[in-house]
Formats: C-alpha cells, structure tokens, sequence
C-alpha cells in the first residue's frame, strides 16, 4: 500500500449493511399488528353472534324443505314468527291477519290468498319460494315490538 492517501490504489469496496428483518417488528409494526388482531377478534365475535341469532332461520329452512300443502308452509312460517317474534302478537294471528303479518314484516314478499283459499291443498312452487325468501328476510318492526 502506498503511504499516499490519494493514491487509487488505497481504495475499497463499499460495504453495505445486512437489510433490515422483518422481524422483530418496531413499535408502529406491533401497534397495528394489535389493532388488526383486535378488529378481526370483533369481527369474529359479531359474526358468531350473527349466525347463532340466525339458527331459527337455518331450522326453519329445514323444515320447510319437508313440507307437502300450503297448510304445512305455514306452520313452519308460524314456528319461524315464534322464534323471532313476541308470543303475544304472533301466536293468535291467523287468517287475513297472518298474511298481513307475513306482509307487513317482509316487504318484498307478498303472500296471496293461496293460503286462505285451500290451505290443505299440494303446496305449490310460488308458495314455497316466498316463504323461504321470507324466512331468510324478515325483519323486525320497530310498531310490532310496541304492539301497534
């Protein structure tokens, strides 16, 4: 080597550093690796919640796969409106009342008057496909809770 400190041959290669791991992480890394844990935990929870508050429905969908005449498609939808509703307002509708019930609860569904015209009769396909839309649909009304 020269004693020269100008001279070329004195020089070296750069050395670079190792890269920076991506573990372990820094403060701001493990703060929002918390708060995504935590999101996904409330996430979680308020779907289990959900799908255990939908179980009613899922049993309602099973029966009604079961059914044979109208009679029987409401019965189910009876059963459904229990689990979901108050005793007291469900339990004695029947008649013009129950379809407005089914109506007013689940507004893009419509019953007709199949089920008053020949309620022992083979259920028939339209009626079938709107009960299942309204048991996976209805929703509760804040008036039927205060009995209006």
């Amino acid at each position: 080597m020269d004693k020269d400190p100008a001279s070329l041959s004195n020089l070296r290669d750069i050395v670079l550093p190792d890269p920076v791991g991506l573990w372990p992480p820094g403060p701001g890394g493990l703060i929002l690796l918390a708060l995504l844990l935590f999101c996904l935990g409330i996430a979680g929870y308020c779907w289990y919640r959900r799908w255990k508050a939908d179980r009613y429905r899922r049993a309602g969908l099973f029966l009604l796969a079961e059914v044979t005449t109208v009679r029987d498609v409401s019965v189910v939808l009876k059963r459904v409106a229990l689990a979901a509703y108050p005793r007291e307002q469900v339990a004695s509708l029947y008649g013009r009342e129950w379809l407005d019930f089914l109506n007013r609860t689940c507004p893009g569904t419509q019953f007709g008057e199949t089920f008053l015209d020949n309620p022992n009769g083979p259920a028939v396909l339209k009626s079938l496909e709107t009960a299942k839309s309204w048991i996976k649909h209805h929703h509760l009304v804040v008036s039927d809770l205060n009995g209006h």
